[in-house]
């Protein structure tokens, strides 16, 4: 993922934390604890879920509990999107493959 990608992801999900009515900064730090700005379990769920629908990726509850601070939530969005982006090149790239490879003639 490139540097472009990885700080709107970062600006993404600062903003998506300091949106959270628990949450009491607009000044959201990659450093900082979820706990030491009001995010129980409960609003990193909905932070989860928010960012699953803005970038149209999928979490497993444990990470998402395993979220404590906010670069933890930002790395695994950065890992879902560049697997969500590989996936989506090896089929184009098979197919590209596929029409050049030369074509066989059999012949009877």
């Amino acid at each position: 993922m490139d540097d472009t990608n990885q700080l709107t992801v970062k600006k993404t999900v600062c903003e998506f934390i300091s949106k959270n009515p628990a949450v009491k900064s607009n000044h959201i730090q990659v450093d900082m604890a979820l706990a030491d700005l009001n995010v129980d379990s409960l609003e990193k769920l909905s932070i989860g879920m928010d960012l699953e629908e803005e970038y149209s990726i999928e979490f497993i509850d444990e990470e998402i509990e395993a979220f404590v601070t906010v670069a933890d939530v930002i790395v695994p969005v950065e890992v879902a999107l560049a697997a969500k982006a590989a996936s989506q090149v090896k089929p184009v790239l098979a197919q590209h493959l596929q029409d050049q490879a030369p074509e066989s003639h059999h012949s009877a």
